[in-house]
């Protein structure tokens, strides 16, 4: 597995996804509510030792479309992004270590409140790639 597919299976371990979606997808969203759109935006080698081994961050956008309709559902949006935040945060193992911040709305598809509201997270994931020498 590498590690956009890591990513997104950890991802749909939430809990909380299953109640508003049933698939991730990668690099689009739709403007329909209740949907999820994992897009990667880069990959950086952070350090390498003599043996050839890699400490890498890779770098993720998670958009989430939910409906907007007032406050309420905004305030639940925002509470279940701090939630998954802060979830993500707890899936670090010594292999990988998920970091997350900036999660905010993003766009509003339809230019419509009432309709739906995309909001974004973005990901870091430092990860060890191990020689195969």
């Amino acid at each position: 597995m590498n590690i956009i597919e890591i990513v997104k299976s950890i991802l749909q371990e939430f809990p909380k996804i299953s109640e508003v979606c049933n698939d991730i997808h990668i690099d689009f969203t739709e403007s329909e509510p209740t949907n999820y759109g994992l897009s990667s935006v880069g990959d950086t080698l952070v350090k390498e030792d003599v043996l050839g081994n890699q400490l890498r961050q890779h770098n993720f956008v998670l958009y989430a479309v939910w409906q907007s309709i007032n406050d309420y559902d905004r305030m639940a949006n925002s509470g279940v992004l701090l939630e998954l935040q802060m979830w993500l945060e707890n899936q670090s193992t010594d292999a990988l270590k998920i970091a997350c911040e900036n999660g905010m709305i993003y766009d509003i598809p339809d230019e419509n409140m009432n309709s739906s509201v995309r909001y974004q997270l973005q990901i870091q994931a430092l990860y060890k790639i191990e020689s195969e020498d």
